[in-house]
């Protein structure tokens, strides 16, 4: 093979890309995308360690904000006001568990997630140049939690609208300050186009080397199959190595690194199924190298597959299209990367048809 060596050096650039693209990727999506950023917040406050940690910080702002003994001797009796101040200190774990069963409760979750969407929308809107959604904040992006205190403070008893009385420093929080925007802009770009330059290089290199591989491309195929399978395998091992360094020099609590482990499971979660994904692709390729090996197997698939390559190709690759677009219709996001992607798959699969027709038609031409 004239181009061995050459063919050698794509595979391992093809796989160094495939990893770069796994990170780009979810980078891209997790921070970019708003559907993405909603559902793992709210997979977050589903947590119980999350949960925990999350209602023990709350109920304190609650009563380092708030005059609780004050609301209680407004809402007792005058008989039993003298007890509002032990009552108040009482109130403080039972507040703690009802903000846990509080967090179960659907109007919670979905002012948590109301609250995500518009934080979140709030800041794609600034990256994107677009004034017209920004508020009175000074171009800052906060995320509001006085609904979320007043969710609790309902259900421990207490009112039902202490979040208006909370101070604006804790009421919202500030996710980016505006002085942060043009950072924010530019690290938008630079992670959506990275994730497009990263995975379309990783396929098309691939392509390459399987098109330079004249007289080896089965061997090629598999090479390139197992590239892609350990890169995914790579990504989800380091997701694990990292997970435990990263909490223990973020986390300064011992107490809150379960709830620590629990947001890094979650918020890479998205991670592992783009992991996944990629080592699906490597299968898939490992398994056309099989269906062009000389295996006994193979060559009896081959056989079998014959009359219907041979005599009804506008099924095979109509098959290929509709399997395609059945891919594209269940991608979670359907912009430019993913079109090339597409693209590149499409190239990959009738490529492959025609390579396969032709083995096919020169071994069994009467079957």
């Amino acid at each position: 093979m004239p181009h061995k060596k050459l063919v050698r050096g794509l595979i391992a650039l093809g796989t160094v890309l495939a990893v770069l693209a796994i990170f780009a990727v979810w980078a891209d999506r997790q921070a970019l995308d708003t559907d993405e950023w909603v559902n793992t917040s709210g997979k977050l406050l589903e947590d119980q360690e999350v949960k925990s940690a999350l209602s023990e910080y709350l109920v304190n702002e609650l009563y380092a904000n708030v005059d609780v003994q004050a609301r209680l001797e407004q809402r007792l009796p005058p008989r039993l006001q003298p007890v509002a101040g032990p009552l108040a200190g009482a109130l403080r774990q039972a507040a703690t568990t009802a903000a846990e069963r509080a967090f179960d409760s659907a109007a919670l979750q979905s002012a948590w997630k109301t609250a995500n969407r518009a934080m979140h929308e709030q800041l794609l809107n600034l990256i994107d140049g677009n004034g017209d959604l920004v508020d009175a904040n000074g171009g800052a992006v906060t995320l509001e939690l006085a609904p979320l205190v007043d969710q609790i403070a309902q259900q421990a008893g207490i009112s039902q609208d202490v979040g208006s009385k909370l101070p604006p420093d804790v009421a919202r929080l500030q996710v980016l300050k505006s002085d942060n925007i043009k950072l924010a802009q530019d690290i938008a770009k630079l992670l959506h186009g990275l994730s497009i330059v990263f995975a379309v290089l990783a396929l098309a290199t691939f392509g390459l080397a399987i098109y330079l591989s004249a007289g080896r491309r089965q061997r090629t195929l598999l090479w390139s199959g197992v590239a892609l399978i350990l890169s995914g395998i790579f990504v989800l091992a380091l997701r694990h190595l990292a997970g435990g360094a990263l909490v223990d020099s973020l986390v300064a609590n011992p107490a809150n690194k379960p709830a620590g482990d629990a947001v890094w499971s979650i918020g890479t979660s998205l991670l592992v199924g783009i992991a996944t994904t990629v080592i699906a692709y490597g299968v898939l390729f490992a398994i056309a190298s099989w269906l062009a090996s000389d295996t006994g197997s193979a060559k009896w698939t081959r056989r079998q597959l014959a009359p219907t390559l041979r005599d009804s190709p506008w099924l095979v690759y109509g098959t290929l299209a509709l399997a395609l677009l059945i891919y594209f219709g269940f991608a979670p996001t359907h912009g430019l990367r993913a079109i090339l992607i597409l693209v590149l798959l499409g190239g990959f699969g009738a490529f492959g048809i025609s390579e396969l027709r032709k083995k096919t038609a020169s071994e069994f031409p009467s079957a």
